[in-house]
């Protein structure tokens, strides 16, 4: 893990009171850890949401160039690979 870098943040007294609020009920140890986590949260959303969307861009891209098949040719593939007969349809 990387070495922590000391950061002020200033806050409205509202959102100040809620980061206390929050330690109040033992949530967090400090005012830091509570921004710290929130961050934390956020970037892991950030994060997952770009891998996402790189799939996203592999599919729509296998679909421009043709690399895709039919919902009734993907059910036949998995029953075939699962070794399981496939109901009437």
């Amino acid at each position: 893990m990387a070495e922590a870098v000391k950061v002020t943040v200033t806050l409205e007294p509202d959102i100040e009171d809620f980061v206390r609020d929050q330690m109040a009920r033992g949530s967090f140890a400090s005012s830091s850890e509570y921004i710290e986590t929130v961050l934390r949260e956020r970037f892991e959303r950030e994060h997952a949401r770009q891998q996402l969307d790189a799939e996203l861009q592999k599919g729509i891209d296998d679909i421009e160039a043709g690399r895709f098949m039919s919902i009734e040719e993907a059910f036949d593939s998995i029953y075939e690979e699962l070794g399981l007969k496939r109901p009437a349809r």
